[in-house]
Order: structure tokens, then C-alpha cells, then sequence
């Protein structure tokens, strides 16, 4: 396009680097975003071989177990492009499809269940109003996901399929059994505190009552003595 675009091969090659620096910017950041959400789930026991990914390593200071997994994943999904560039547009195109349907499947819940599982925070809608917006973007997600599967041109062939339907379908029947299988062996979920407030936001994961309100304190800055 910027070939097209500039009709010279300096200029595209220009354009170009913009786009590898931003890339060689952003990846560093990426990977530990990712890396401590895996670390995040371990912790809480949500994911397969907990106890080793929970692990922050004293060395390096770091999930380094919790990363390590992410940059091995992370390669694969490469070989799976040089392998088979079809198969790769496929995971790229889910993304949209996938980051909305982890929305919905917080947005849908809450919806339902008329916002009792969640105490209100200072940014808390009213009745009325929460309802029409968590309607409104329940029923986008669900009808514009059913769009993005569509096949991208007719007749329908193998090079031609949209293969995002069949990840997002796979991704959701094996995260559904690995729910079922973890709540039948005891899963709880994460024990969070929370006290919410106009100037503070205070979270304790797995306190007790004396030292929530010790960190509530060492947050507003009082005086522990």
C-alpha cells in the first residue's frame, strides 16, 4: 500500500521502520503485561499448574515462570505463521471476537443477576440507566461477533473459511470444562476485600480483618502506632 501509495521504495522502506520501532517499543511492555495476567490467574488458582506459574522468582525479582510460559507461547504462535499463514490470520482475526466475549461474559452475569454480586464504587450507574448500557453492549458483542464469523467471500472453501468461528468455539468448550473441572475439585475464586470510596480504592487479597484495615490506613497515611 505505501508502495502503491509513495510509488518509492525509500519512502515505503521509511514508513516501514516507523512501524518496527513502535514494535520493538511496545513488545517488551506487551510481554509483561502478559506474563504477570497469567501470574494473576495462577495465583488465584485458575490455571493449570498453579503452583509453579504463581511462583515470583527472588533472582530475578519476577513471575520469571509465568513470563517464560507467555514467551514460549508467544514463539509458537510465530512457527504457526511460517507454517501456515491461513491458519495464523485466523488466531489474529479472533482476537476482536475473543476480547469481546471475556466483556460479555462479565457485562451478561452482572446484567442478569440485577448487580447483586458487586458492591458499589464511587463510578456506580443507576438502575435504570446501567440496564439500557449493559443491554445495548451485550447485544452489540453478541450480534457483530456472529458477523465477524462469517465466511469472507462465497463459495465458502478451505483458503476462503472464516476459521475464527471454530477458535472461538473450541477456546469456549475447553475453558468451559476446565471451569467445571476446577470448581468440582474445590475452586472458590479469588478472596477480595475491597472498600471503595471518592479518594481511596483499597484491595486485600486474602487479609484478615486487622490487616485490611492496616493497609486501609498506610493508604490514607495515617499514623499504625
Amino acid at each position: 500500500m505505501y508502495q502503491q501509495a509513495t510509488r518509492s521504495t525509500a519512502a515505503t522502506t521509511a514508513l516501514l521502520i516507523l512501524f518496527l520501532i513502535n514494535m520493538l517499543v511496545c513488545i517488551p511492555g506487551a510481554h509483561c503485561v502478559a506474563g504477570r495476567t497469567l501470574w494473576t490467574l495462577a495465583r488465584d488458582d485458575a490455571t493449570p499448574a498453579s503452583g509453579w506459574l504463581r511462583h515470583v522468582s527472588s533472582k530475578w525479582r519476577n513471575p520469571f515462570h509465568a513470563q517464560l510460559v507467555t514467551i514460549v507461547c508467544v514463539i509458537l504462535l510465530g512457527c504457526i505463521y511460517i507454517g501456515s499463514a491461513t491458519a495464523f490470520n485466523a488466531f489474529v482475526g479472533s482476537f476482536a471476537i475473543l476480547t469481546t466475549m471475556s466483556y460479555l461474559s462479565a457485562i451478561l452475569p452482572h446484567l442478569l443477576t440485577g448487580r447483586k454480586h458487586v458492591r458499589p464504587g464511587p463510578f456506580w450507574m443507576g438502575p435504570i440507566i446501567s440496564r439500557i448500557v449493559m443491554s445495548i453492549a451485550s447485544a452489540y458483542i453478541i450480534v457483530f461477533n456472529v458477523i465477524y464469523m462469517f465466511p469472507f467471500s462465497m463459495p465458502v472453501n478451505g483458503a476462503t473459511f472464516n476459521y475464527s468461528s471454530v477458535l472461538a468455539g473450541g477456546l469456549t468448550i475447553l475453558l468451559t470444562g476446565w471451569y467445571f473441572w476446577k470448581i468440582s475439585h474445590g475452586y472458590v475464586g479469588p478472596i477480595v476485600v475491597q472498600e471503595a470510596s471518592d479518594d481511596v480504592l483499597v484491595g486485600a487479597v486474602g487479609l484478615t480483618k486487622v490487616e485490611q484495615e492496616d493497609v486501609r490506613r498506610q493508604v490514607l497515611g495515617e499514623d499504625l502506632r
